[in-house]
């Protein structure tokens, strides 16, 4: 952010120009979708297809993020990436969700290390599952994440920018070092259920004192990231993980502005994933589905 515009924030309270490059059905990128829309910021989405274009490995969004991650989000003339820096960022210049007291503070800066200390679990409990679906979605998966990914990062290897050549020929070691496939392939997914379980067992005996959010009367960070943790469960596994007090959380969350303002996917049938995985299994060109709302084809 330039000196003026932390001045004209300052006085202002208002926020610079924020554009969000996000993946519908990231659970970060969902994060940070949430945090912009429930701290009532204008802002312009760039949807950043992960699992088919893989537009995360083209040089345009390494310059952006050259973790070549999702979620990145350019405020001003800042970038933050990683939904969790974002979350804070957000809050430190936009006071309502992080309330100042020390006890929720702790509490919601708990809940969050709970679910961050999870990230690996969560990526292997969804991509376990998501291969076991049928052998389209397998099929499909083992294209984008392994052979359209190789392929982006050789061409940027190829090219005259010495700097993103770097950045990808790191990434694409990686790549090649690592079947995802067969990883999720490995992934006991029942155990995975059970762990994922945990997080939602403490939330259940959290809400059951009758509040109806996470860390007291009031929304905060802590139900972002809640509110994705249960967003994924669902889209995986619908209710079925749920105690009765997480179900009725699920449902208040729902009806927040938020959710859909955020494009939050709680079903497979939310996710552009689905409609390209449809249209390759039709013999179509999935890179013909586009990202909309809803989804279309060209």
């Amino acid at each position: 952010m330039s000196a003026e515009e932390a001045v004209a924030e300052a006085v202002t309270g208002e926020s610079p120009p924020i554009v969000a490059y996000t993946a519908d059905v990231s659970i970060c990128s969902q994060i940070c979708r949430l945090a912009i829309h429930e701290h009532g910021l204008a802002c312009e989405h760039v949807n950043v297809d992960i699992e088919c274009r893989m537009q995360n490995c083209e040089p345009w969004f390494i310059r952006i993020q050259p973790k070549m991650t999702v979620p990145a989000m350019k405020y001003g003339e800042m970038v933050v990436g990683d939904s969790k820096d974002i979350l804070y960022f957000l809050a430190e210049r936009h006071p309502g969700l992080y309330p100042a007291a020390t006890p929720e503070r702790t509490a919601i800066d708990d809940f969050i290390s709970e679910f961050y200390g999870r990230f690996g679990l969560i990526a292997a409990f969804t991509f376990g599952h998501l291969v076991r679906t049928n052998s389209a979605v397998k099929d499909f998966i083992r294209k984008g994440k392994t052979d359209v990914s190789r392929s982006k990062l050789e061409q940027v290897v190829r090219g005259s920018d010495p700097g993103l050549a770097n950045l990808a020929q790191v990434k694409l070691q990686r790549i090649q070092a690592f079947d995802m496939v067969a990883w999720a392939e490995s992934q006991d997914v029942n155990a995975l259920c059970k762990k994922m379980g945990a997080l939602l067992d403490a939330m259940e005996a959290t809400l059951a004192t009758g509040q109806p959010f996470l860390v007291g009367d009031s929304y905060s960070l802590a139900d972002i990231v809640a509110t994705a943790f249960c967003a994924r469960v669902h889209f995986i596994k619908g209710e079925a993980l749920f105690g009765p007090n997480v179900s009725a959380y699920w449902g208040r969350m729902q009806e927040r502005p938020s959710f859909k303002q955020a494009y939050i996917c709680a079903t497979w049938e939310d996710a552009l994933m689905s409609k390209q995985v449809d249209a390759a299994a039709r013999g179509e060109d999935a890179l013909a589905v586009e990202w909309a709302r809803p989804h279309v084809s060209r």
